[in-house]
């Protein structure tokens, strides 16, 4: 579990004002070292798993987020796959250009890979590493 764990936490950065609001700054410094020390220090993970379910708001999201085969982001997940909608009682609408939803595009640091960001329209510009402001993220 310890990448996956790592990969929830690297996700997590960018929601951490909607999820920790006031505190997200100093949440975010935190996990960033425990990231930075997952491969060198054997209680990190452990650290990281505290730090995650510290609050009910990240608890509840890395939660969502481990149970999701890609680990997307709660909001970025299909309802169906989640299940929250088994028979909504209507089918959805057929796309008249023909095609199936776009999925989402995971982008990481990369000089560490310890911030991930999830694009999910193409006409979203990719931003920068709020870690290293000179590089911008790429695709994985």
């Amino acid at each position: 579990m310890d990448e996956q764990l790592r990969d929830v936490a690297r996700s997590i950065r960018p929601y951490l004002p909607g999820l920790v609001g006031d505190q997200a700054a100093a949440y975010d410094q935190r996990l960033t070292e425990l990231l930075a020390e997952a491969n060198t220090r054997a209680d990190a993970d452990d650290a990281i798993l505290d730090l995650l379910a510290s609050t009910p708001e990240t608890h509840s999201w890395t939660a969502t987020v481990l149970e999701d085969e890609q680990h997307r982001p709660p909001e970025l997940q299909h309802v169906a796959e989640r299940g929250a909608l088994p028979d909504a009682g209507y089918s959805s609408l057929a796309n008249p250009y023909g095609g199936d939803l776009i999925d989402t595009e995971k982008f990481v640091c990369p000089v560490d890979g310890n911030y991930a960001w999830w694009r999910v329209s193409v006409g979203v510009p990719v931003p920068t590493c709020p870690d290293h402001p000179d590089k911008t993220l790429v695709p994985i």
